[in-house]
């Protein structure tokens, strides 16, 4: 008998794929439906949104205006957690948010040399 293979790390490769894509709203449309399918990996399906959203934000904006936005907004990933569990349309509007926040934060940041 062979041990089972676990279904995340497929869902995670689309997700990364989505944020790269700033498909926000489909993103939470994907961990919707596979947590509804697969109703015990709620938590691990979840857990690497955030940081998913951080690196994408950090490449876009810069890592010294996404660590400037966290250290602003202590409670964001928890905050993009709720948002996604709330459903599509409230994650995609609160990931919008904050993404418009970094993009302001990157516009004053100054440029490491």
């Amino acid at each position: 008998m062979t041990a089972p293979h676990s279904l995340l790390p497929p869902l995670l490769s689309q997700i990364d794929a989505l944020i790269a894509a700033e498909k926000y709203q489909e993103v939470a449309e994907a961990y919707t439906a596979f947590v509804k399918e697969h109703p015990t990996t709620n938590y691990l399906a979840s857990e690497p949104i955030p940081f998913k959203l951080n690196v994408a934000f950090s490449k876009k904006y810069g890592s010294s205006a996404t660590n400037t936005f966290t250290l602003r907004n202590t409670t964001w990933a928890s905050d993009v957690k709720a948002a996604l569990k709330a459903g599509p349309a409230e994650f995609a509007a609160k990931v919008a948010t904050y993404e418009g926040e970094v993009a302001e934060i990157a516009k004053t940041a100054k440029k490491v040399a």
